[in-house]
């Protein structure tokens, strides 16, 4: 059994990863049935397969943020007519908002000017032509069980992370007074509050466990990635530009105070 490096190493972790990996291993063998319904319609050569996760492992510091584990989903994909086989790993940042461009780039369809994102299909291919290399990934959360707004920009080997609601250090995603896994560095993690911002260098830190923001040798790395980060938002228009987004539940709640309590 083995036990991720940002987790303790004892036995309430290894018997709930246990039951983690029985879960993948149920996961994998329904995926086996549509791969096998493939092989047997003829279907499989000429047929991409796209395997996605939408986060990180359930467990703290993990989903339900955006520390690496929690943004590093699974991914897989398989086109044999197309060369994307052979067991090839892929080892540069990819981003969810590149695969609508490279379905797009293998069905030979021109990219609309309005599509975020670039194809990563030379990479698939053994290519790795220019451009297909993604240099900068931009992450963001909002909404889980509670608010916790924040976005990050990974360049190259460093790492900064904006909140701008509070909370916590990182939010459990199993939400139990007494989660399996623990978190060894962070000695009180309910009462522990995220910074403003956290800047790691991924290289010399890969657990980000020591926050380089208020380290006068890192003001150009945070100068830079800062601007990247803002530079990120306004190109989309993010929301918080304008102030925190406003949940729904207010509105509704607004309305249901004002009629009276009528729904």
């Amino acid at each position: 059994m083995h036990v991720p490096p940002w987790l303790a190493d004892d036995p309430t972790a290894s018997a709930d990863l246990a039951a983690f990996q029985g879960a993948i291993r149920a996961l994998d063998t329904g995926i086996g049935r549509i791969l096998r319904a493939l092989d047997e319609t003829g279907l499989a050569e000429n047929t991409i397969v796209l395997f996605f996760s939408d986060h990180g492992m359930p467990y703290p510091r993990a989903k339900h943020s955006l520390y690496e584990p929690g943004c590093a989903a699974a991914a897989l994909v398989r086109w044999p007519a197309g060369g994307w086989s052979g067991g090839c790993v892929i080892d540069t940042p990819l981003s969810g908002v590149d695969v609508l461009p490279t379905l797009l780039d293998a069905a030979r369809v021109e990219l609309p000017e309005n599509v975020q994102g670039r194809s990563f299909r030379a990479l698939l291919e053994g290519t790795n032509a220019a451009g297909a290399t993604r240099a900068v990934v931009f992450t963001e959360q909002n909404f889980n069980a509670y608010s916790d707004v924040s976005r990050a920009v990974r360049a190259g080997r460093h790492k900064l992370m904006a909140h701008f609601t509070p909370g916590r250090a990182f939010y459990d995603s199993t939400q139990l007074w007494h989660p399996p896994a623990r978190v060894p560095f962070i000695e009180d993690q309910p009462r522990t509050q995220h910074p403003s911002v956290e800047l790691y260098d991924l290289g010399a830190d890969p657990l980000e466990t020591t926050n380089l923001a208020s380290d006068p040798a890192a003001a150009g790395v945070l100068a830079e990635l800062s601007a990247l980060l803002l530079g990120w938002m306004e190109e989309t228009c993010d929301p918080l530009l304008d102030g925190l987004p406003v949940p729904p539940l207010y509105q509704r709640t607004m309305t249901l105070l004002r009629s009276g309590g009528r729904t």
